[in-house]
């Protein structure tokens, strides 16, 4: 019940019937206070601004963070209190709603902040935004719901390669060629004696010295190979029964090689026919000629989603593509064999593919080959239960194609590399 509504009624009840000055002086006051005073709060609290530092917050699992919200006063009439309360989604810290209070004078500027966990892999959207506003005396209080727009990244998990029970060193890196146009000086490949019009940089004083005649380094020819990962998160491809443990277990194996090369200081580039959450801050999750989604009918899966990241090299590549894979979602999309025929075949000659995939299908398994045929190197990561081609693993370095079941929490040496 409004006490203060009771007090007013019950003063001009008295001021028509005791003409007194006093009594007329508080009854002014009083309304004065009461309507002017909620006019004027109500006024200030419609024109606060509302403003965050940025429009998305980037966590890796496990990793604690903070999200900071700019609450701005464009009035000279204080706030005495202004509380916020903004929801979480279900996967962060079990949804529990985060709550603050601060102060708000004429023309101020206060942040207010919060901290949140990175609990599950994922692109979730914070809000709505709940926030209050009242005077000491507890006459007046509004209230108001924004849409505050703040996505929340939480990165898939990063593995070594040896956590995943594959090799410590992938049979991958830059294909000799027979031309001898780029000689790549990383790679020594022998000497021989100097001969007129030799670069002076190509000198092996050392063994000049000791030998006392000019010997130049040989170097090995090279073609730079890029190298593509293939994530299928095509749910039919998935058993019912195991399909989130094997979903997660590709993205978190994508991530893990798409980290693996980076550390190589090698090009690589993702593509998936993986669906992309829906996200509601104003920074786009993918932006740059160099990354496209792109959407078309296709039967009963509606829209097939491709996400393509062309090759980059760098920590920032490595950063967008495991943005990439925290919003990617398994659901019906492209069949997997087509979409790596029709994709693999817009790269350049001699790129790796790096195909992470629940089974070796048959018919991957003849897409693979005919690539190889095409002259790509092909190396399928299976993160499912059973092999079907056991004849592919434990293959040399250097074969045709190499088959590599991915077990996590198992560490295997397969004698490559």
């Amino acid at each position: 019940m409004n006490w203060w509504k009771l007090y007013l009624t019950f003063l001009l009840l008295i001021t028509l019937f005791f003409p007194a000055k006093g009594i007329h002086i508080a009854f002014y006051a009083l309304a004065i206070v009461y309507w002017g005073g909620g006019r004027l709060l109500k006024y200030a609290f419609d024109r606060v601004e509302i403003t965050r530092s940025t429009g998305r917050t980037r966590l890796f699992l496990g990793e604690t963070g903070k999200v900071a919200l700019t609450f701005k006063n464009r009035t000279i009439i204080p706030l005495a209190w202004l509380s916020g309360r903004e929801h979480l989604p279900v996967a962060l810290e079990a949804g529990r709603a985060k709550r603050w209070v601060i102060s708000l004078g004429p023309l101020a500027e206060v942040t207010a902040s919060y901290s949140i966990t990175g609990s599950q892999r994922g692109l979730y959207a914070v809000g709505p935004l709940e926030i209050s506003a009242g005077e000491p005396l507890g006459l007046h209080q509004f209230s108001r719901t924004t849409q505050s727009n703040h996505d929340i990244v939480v990165y898939p998990r990063v593995f070594t390669l040896r956590e995943l029970g594959l090799p410590s060193k992938l049979p991958y890196g830059n294909l000799r060629t027979r031309q001898p146009i780029f000689s790549d000086p990383a790679r020594l490949s022998g000497v021989r004696p100097y001969q007129s019009g030799d670069s002076r940089q190509s000198i092996h004083w050392k063994l000049t010295a000791r030998t006392g005649e000019l010997q130049v380094k040989q170097f090995q020819h090279t073609v730079a190979a890029e190298a593509v990962i293939f994530v299928n998160l095509n749910e039919e491809d998935y058993p019912v029964h195991n399909l989130y443990v094997e979903s997660e277990l590709a993205i978190e194996t994508g991530a893990s090689l798409a980290n693996y090369l980076a550390r190589a200081g090698e090009s690589f580039g993702l593509i998936s026919n993986a669906h992309l959450r829906e996200q509601r801050s104003e920074s786009q999750l993918m932006q740059g000629e160099e990354t496209t989604l792109v959407e078309a009918p296709e039967g009963k899966a509606g829209k097939v989603t491709t996400i393509r990241l062309l090759p980059r090299k760098g920590i920032p590549q490595l950063m967008q593509v495991l943005e990439a894979l925290a919003a990617a979602e398994c659901r019906l999309g492209a069949r997997f064999p087509e979409l790596l025929s029709n994709e693999a075949r817009t790269l350049s000659w001699g790129a790796t593919l790096l195909v992470v995939t629940p089974s070796d299908s048959p018919e991957l398994v003849d897409t693979s080959m005919s690539l190889l045929r095409s002259g790509y190197q092909v190396l399928i990561f299976v993160v499912g239960r059973t092999v079907q081609h056991r004849e592919l693993l434990y293959r040399p370095a250097g074969a045709n194609l190499q088959l590599f079941p991915v077990t996590k929490g198992e560490t295997l040496e397969w004698g490559i590399g």
